[in-house]
């Protein structure tokens, strides 16, 4: 039998080359990824566009009719007559409501009486100043009481007057607040009458952008309701006082509205235009990676060895329609990872698909 000494020893080498095999194999694994590197990942690239944008300011405001009046009496009353339908358009001076009026106009009738009476008295007393029964003092009082009775007429004409309550500009009205019979007191609100045509749009704006403000500048609005469309007016008013406590600056615009797409209480996209076109570099958005530390783009350089990707930091500015304004850190046409970049390590090789491909012997920066 062999000797237990010599199983040992066979046990020992045997582990022995097993281990030395092992360390050979990693070691030719390590050799391999040293010499060859990381396989090349697969991305889509893009290059860096020179667009021209517009200088502009992006806030957010309230549409508000250019007239907005609730329709109410000034005299209590009892609805007698309506004379409009809740939503329809008006125009001035279209009768909408009126009060009973019955008293006020028998007293008016009663004091129109009186006064066509003293009218003629008054022209008697006035026939009599070439005769001795003339007296200056019934003269006097009879001109008196002929003009206290001409403001009373015409006091009582005005109350009638407002027995009528009439629009007082053209409009759109909302839904009526009383009905036939409703007795209402001075100051009831009947039905609520805006202007919609133009419209007015109000925001608010930092006061650092005082001195880029002037009437006339355009504007661009969207609202919610009519999502893609874009409505267009102008800067009619910049306040001349800043909110103490937002140091912000209140500005009105003004917009055409003929087919009453925009409505009072609406909430609006306001774009402010300050100045024409400028050009800008510009990246989609997707490019570039927002991290903690701030933004970074992987730009693609071709050597002898091909093409490999390098983590470059960048400054950001204004976002568009997807896009963001690269304010240094590039060149234009200069060629970035636009999808895969999550991937990536620095210096690793890249192939592109599906996307901008560089031309052969062409080197970025």
């Amino acid at each position: 039998m062999i000797p237990r000494i010599a199983l040992t020893l066979l046990a020992i080498v045997l582990v022995a080359g097993g281990i030395a095999a092992l360390k050979h194999k990693q070691d030719a694994a390590r050799l391999t990824r040293t010499t060859g590197g990381p396989p090349p990942a697969t991305v889509t690239a893009t290059r860096v566009e020179q667009t021209p944008w517009v200088q502009r300011i992006e806030e957010v405001g309230d549409l508000k009719a250019i007239d907005d009046v609730n329709i109410a009496s000034e005299v209590p009353g009892t609805v007698a007559e309506i004379n409009f339908e809740s939503g329809a358009p008006v125009t001035a001076g279209q009768v909408l409501v009126r009060l009973d009026a019955t008293q006020e106009n028998a007293q008016l009738d009663a004091l129109r009486a009186e006064l066509k009476l003293a009218n003629l008295e008054l022209d008697r007393i006035t026939k009599l100043r070439r005769t001795p029964a003339f007296s200056q003092a019934l003269l006097d009082k009879a001109q008196s009481q002929m003009a206290s009775l001409a403001a009373q007429v015409e006091r009582q004409a005005a109350l009638v007057r407002r027995k009528t309550l009439r629009a007082p500009f053209d409009g759109i009205l909302s839904i009526r607040q009383v009905s036939l019979g409703t007795i209402v007191a001075p100051g009831h609100p009947m039905v609520r009458l805006q202007s919609l045509d133009p419209i007015y749009a109000d925001f608010s704006v930092s006061e650092r952008h005082r001195g880029q403000l002037r009437p006339g500048q355009e504007l661009e609005i969207s609202v919610a309701a009519w999502p893609g469309q874009v409505f267009k007016g102008q800067l009619m008013v910049v306040s001349p006082d800043v909110d103490v406590r937002t140091r912000a600056l209140k500005l009105r615009g003004k917009l055409a509205n003929s087919n009453l797409q925009l409505q009072p209480g609406m909430f609006a996209t306001v774009h402010l235009i300050l100045s024409g076109a400028e050009p800008v570099l510009t990246l989609p958005r997707t490019a570039i990676s927002f991290l903690a530390y701030g933004e970074s783009v992987f730009t693609i350089k071709e050597s002898d060895a091909g093409l490999t990707a390098h983590r470059q930091q960048v400054t950001v500015g204004r976002t568009r329609d997807e896009r963001v304004e690269i304010l240094s850190g590039l060149a234009t046409q200069q060629l970035v990872v636009h999808t895969g970049h999550l991937k990536l390590r620095e210096g690793q090789p890249v192939t592109i698909v599906d996307g901008v491909v560089m031309p052969a012997g062409v080197k970025d920066q």
